[in-house]
Order: C-alpha cells, then sequence, then structure tokens
C-alpha cells in the first residue's frame, strides 16, 4: 500500500475516502483496487476502512456524514449517562443539508437552523475509541426535554439522576441553555429534586 494512503489512514481512524485520495491528487480508483485485494473494506460508495482497525459503527456514519453531530438518546450514551445502546442512532445536521443515502443506516436524522445547530458541539471517544462529535450534556439535557419525539420519561429521569452525580456539571450553563430552549421550568423542577 502507498505510503500516502497509509498516512492518511491513520490520521483519519483506519477510514478514507475517494475524496481524500482527490485532496492529494491520487486516482480514488486505487482504493477500489485495494479493496478487491483485501488490503482495504469498503463500508459505502466512496469510503473505505482499514480491516486491521476496530469496526466502530459510530466512526463511520460521523466520517461518513461529517456535518452530523450525535444527538439526544445517543449523545446520552456517548456521555456514559445511558446504560443502553442506542437501536438507532440519532445525528443532527444544519438546516437545508441533505445527506445523501443516509437512509440506507440506522439513523434518525433531525435538522435544525444553524446557530443552534452549532450551540455546544464538543468531541468524545466512542467504546471503539475513536473521537466523533456530539453535543455537550447540558445541551443534550435540554434537547431531550425539548423536541416533539420527545425521549421517554425513565430516559429523561436517569440522565438527570446521571447529571446530578457529575462532579464536571456546569449548571450556569445548564440553565443559559434552557433559556435559549424554553425549557427552564422543566430543567428547575428536576433541580429542585436532584441537587
Amino acid at each position: 500500500m502507498e505510503p500516502l494512503i497509509q498516512d492518511i489512514l491513520q490520521r483519519n481512524n483506519g477510514q478514507i475516502t475517494s475524496q481524500d485520495l482527490r485532496d492529494v491528487a491520487l486516482n480514488p480508483r486505487i482504493l477500489f483496487s485495494l479493496a478487491q485485494r483485501g488490503e482495504l473494506e469498503r463500508i459505502d460508495r466512496g469510503v473505505y476502512i482499514d480491516p486491521a482497525v476496530f469496526e466502530d459503527d459510530m466512526s463511520i456514519l460521523q466520517y461518513r456524514f461529517s456535518r452530523g453531530v450525535y444527538f439526544k438518546d445517543t449523545a446520552l450514551f456517548l456521555h456514559h449517562m445511558l446504560d443502553r445502546t442506542p437501536e438507532r442512532y440519532q445525528m443532527n445536521f444544519p438546516a437545508g443539508y441533505h445527506a445523501t443515502r443516509i437512509t440506507a443506516y440506522p439513523v434518525d436524522v433531525f435538522t435544525q437552523k444553524p446557530d443552534l445547530y452549532e450551540l455546544g458541539i464538543e468531541e468524545v471517544m466512542t467504546p471503539g475509541q475513536h473521537l466523533v462529535r456530539v453535543y455537550n450534556v447540558e445541551r443534550t439535557l435540554c434537547d431531550i426535554l425539548r423536541t416533539r419525539d420527545q425521549s421517554d420519561s425513565e430516559t429523561i429521569r436517569q440522565a438527570m439522576r446521571e447529571y446530578a452525580r457529575m462532579k464536571q456539571r456546569n449548571i450556569g450553563r445548564l440553565i443559559e441553555y434552557a433559556n435559549l430552549f424554553n425549557v427552564r421550568s422543566r430543567i428547575d423542577n428536576y433541580l429542585e429534586v436532584l441537587l
């Protein structure tokens, strides 16, 4: 395998796309040839992984749909605030963004105005030890309370209990977000009971 391709794979946690090769003036067909020889595994059109690297669905989805941010229950899972792995991943995208082919994956798609979409994005490690973009804990708590397809009440209670136990919680940021997302009274109700 060409050293430049190995370098890209190393920088991207074992993942590479046709666009990565175009960016360095290499023919993307090289990836197809490498997959035929078993040196890479094709996971989607133009997206390949190194089969020697642990396959991490969350990382692959993030890489394939780079504008997506893990959202709601999926974010709770990534922040270790839920004890169950989500059956479907939830990702938020900026309004107007069309993630082609995302319907082929177990992903619930949400969109939001760009100023709200960007609020509270951070990176955390997946269980497969890859960094992905996710909303911070405070933003996530507001999201699970405000959206129309609201998380179930047990999920909300568990997340709020976990937040109350956290040493790194930021109550000021939670209140700021609660005001912005119009869930202040609901947040206050939980905080009164738990803190």
